[in-house]
């Protein structure tokens, strides 16, 4: 084949390359995409699931269970323990119909995008459904057509309590992790976010900057001039706990250490690894 020709070929080649990259989006596959939402549930309110069924595998492994909740007027699917694998436009599909590989456009909804791959997560239905016909949950892969799992629902009349909760703001603990003494918690509680620090012992210094710093892991030596970094304040020994906001506007999963800084030394005095809870229990590839 001459060189012109095999230029051309390789030329022509690359933008169908990229058209297969954008469709099927393979590096997908590889990222889980973990959510933790909570039902929120005001003063007065009582939740009451009035169907719910477990998640059956199909294309690929899903697992974990279903609900329709109602929560004073408002109507919920929320699924709970939930895993499945990730990929290009997968959505979340209700249907009238009981086979969740068998629904139809005409009876069923489309809820949108899925919040993430692994995790509990909740999902508002139109108050143009009737949330007591819906009979079945699909997780479909719209770019493909296919099903990666679906679960049946079962009405569970008479409809049973689930969850009272008053106005206390409940606290949920994003990532965390340990010293050789005391523990260190990235807490979202409403509209805050602080990080707490309890029980934490220091050698031979009374009080320690503490810096959250833009990075997976540090090495044995670092720089902290050339870290991004955000000073929350100081520590002191004398209280078992303490707690420092933290901006809403800080992607937690970048920020993933927390530096305690003695200033006159300018030497650190310990580092820590913050880990979402998910990410310290073994978890399964899925393809």
């Amino acid at each position: 084949m001459r060189p012109v020709t095999k230029k051309i070929i390789l030329l022509s080649a690359v933008p169908a390359l990229g058209l297969a990259w954008a469709l099927f989006r393979p590096e997908l596959i590889f990222v889980n995409q973990q959510v933790n939402e909570k039902l929120t549930v005001s003063t007065g309110q009582t939740a009451m699931t009035v169907a719910e069924g477990g998640f059956e595998s199909y294309s690929h492994e899903t697992t974990g269970n279903a609900e329709i909740v109602k929560v004073g007027e408002k109507w919920i699917l929320r699924l709970t323990n939930f895993k499945t694998s990730n990929g290009p436009d997968v959505r979340v599909i209700v249907g009238k119909n009981s086979d969740p590989k068998a629904f139809k456009a005409a009876d069923s909804v489309d809820l949108g995008v899925i919040k993430g791959n692994i995790g509990d997560q909740n999902y508002d239905l139109p108050t143009t459904l009737n949330p007591e016909e819906l009979m079945s949950v699909t997780i479909w892969c719209k770019r493909f057509s296919v099903s990666f799992g679906g679960a049946s629902l079962k009405s569970t009349k008479p409809a049973t309590p689930v969850v009272q909760l008053t106005s206390f703001a409940e606290e949920i603990r994003v990532t965390g992790g340990k010293l050789k003494s005391g523990t260190i918690e990235l807490i979202e509680s409403d509209s805050k976010r602080f990080l707490r620090i309890s029980k934490v012992k220091l050698a031979d210094v009374k009080t320690a900057q503490v810096f959250l710093v833009k990075a997976e892991k540090l090495p044995a030596s670092f720089d902290l001039n050339k870290l991004t970094k955000v000073k929350l304040g100081d520590w002191s020994s004398a209280k078992s706990k303490q707690q420092f906001a933290v901006s809403k506007d800080l992607d937690l999963w970048l920020y993933r250490t927390v530096i305690f800084w003695n200033p006159t030394t300018k030497r650190s005095l310990g580092t820590v690894d913050l880990r979402s809870d998910q990410e310290l229990r073994p978890t399964l590839n899925l393809i």
